[in-house]
């Protein structure tokens, strides 16, 4: 089973600042033709921003993102983070819960990896220590994954078998 990325809805708002962004050149160009050049800038500025912002958006939704999980392992593209191999290589996957912060509180659903000791990886864990007291590998972010928590929580249960622990 292949996890993936949710909706398109970055794409779609990277989209509208980069027309914004052009459309703003646009007009403050033909501001500047006429030679009022405070409404140029003013037209300009937030383009700017937008179209910079855009590019920001676009690019992080074209990185790569790619979970498949099978009865003989698990490949992992996704936040920075590289891994293909074997079950026996991973000492457990879970789903966690962050703690509510903010005001309102929020809290997060997280796709978290624990790999053996001798499996290097890319970056350093950063997930809290559990048990053994060994950091693990926060792969994704619930909300950005396409499939529902019960989707995903059953086909980890299905293929990682005991090393996926469920908090449901």
């Amino acid at each position: 089973m292949e996890l993936h990325r949710a909706g398109g809805g970055d794409r779609k708002l990277a989209l509208v600042g980069l027309v914004y962004g052009l459309a703003s050149f646009a007009v403050g160009g033909a501001f500047a033709i006429a030679g009022v050049w405070l409404v140029s800038f003013v037209v300009w500025v937030p383009g700017l921003f937008f179209f910079v912002l855009g590019l920001i958006l676009l690019t992080g939704s074209l990185r790569p993102f790619r979970i498949a999980l099978s009865d003989t392992g698990l490949v992992v593209e996704s936040e920075g983070h590289r891994f293909a191999g074997p079950w026996s290589q991973v000492d457990g996957i879970s789903i966690e819960q962050t703690v509510p912060v903010g005001s309102p509180p929020l809290s997060r659903s997280l796709l978290v990896l624990w790999v053996a000791e001798e499996v290097p990886m890319r970056h350093a864990p950063s997930f809290p220590p559990q048990g053994n007291g060994r950091k693990g590998h926060v792969i994704a972010e619930m909300d950005n994954i396409r499939e529902t928590h019960n989707q995903v929580a059953e086909a980890l249960r299905r293929y990682a078998g005991e090393k996926f622990r469920s908090l449901r």
